[in-house]
């Protein structure tokens, strides 16, 4: 009986894979029901990896200016803080080997820098608080928006895992795919496939 139903299970998720992964080697006819899995899917993944959101009683921070598109500074009780932000990888603008710094580096730091420059923003910590470079590592958050969301979502920055700091890796994974799949920013250019 264990053996039947083992079977059975195994049919059933080899169904649903092929459901989510392969819905144009379907027959016409089995399509909404491609569609309807693919939609519980994604909802059971909203689900399990819930969206980001600020918490209402936290600090907020003047940003000085953006450095760079993945790292900001801030002033935190008037001394200027660099902030490293969680998760994302934007392509270099101010590295200091120059033959290291793209023309995409300058144009993720321009977003970033006409986006932020002079607003309030507020962290949100993971498990390690600094990085080698004494840059303090969060989640920034501005308007309720996350930074790293719209900077992936803009197809301005890819996904970089950083140990142990992996609260929101799947988001970040999520919003990089439809950003790849829609060509957005550098996935358009094909720069992030080199």
């Amino acid at each position: 009986m264990k053996r039947v139903l083992s079977v059975i299970l195994t049919l059933i998720i080899l169904s649903g894979c092929i459901f989510y992964f392969f819905p144009s080697y379907l027959p016409p006819e089995l399509l909404p029901a491609a569609h309807t899995v693919q939609h519980w899917i994604k909802e059971t993944e909203r689900w399990i990896w819930p969206e980001p959101k600020p918490g209402p009683d936290i600090l907020s921070y003047e940003v000085i200016r953006a450095i760079d598109g993945d790292t900001i500074l801030v002033s935190v009780s008037g001394a200027e803080t660099t902030v490293r932000l969680i998760g994302i990888d934007a392509p270099e603008s101010v590295h200091p080997d120059a033959e290291k710094n793209t023309p995409e580096g300058e144009r993720a730091s321009l977003f970033l820098k006409q986006y932020v420059d002079g607003r309030r923003v507020t962290l949100e910590y993971d498990q390690e608080l600094k990085d080698k470079y004494d840059r303090t590592l969060a989640y920034v958050y501005m308007d309720g928006m996350m930074l790293q969301d719209v900077m992936l979502g803009m197809g301005m920055a890819r996904t970089l895992v950083m140990e142990p700091n992996t609260r929101y890796q799947h988001h970040f994974e999520m919003i990089e795919k439809e950003a790849r799949e829609g060509s957005s920013g550098f996935w358009g250019t094909g720069f992030f496939e080199k």
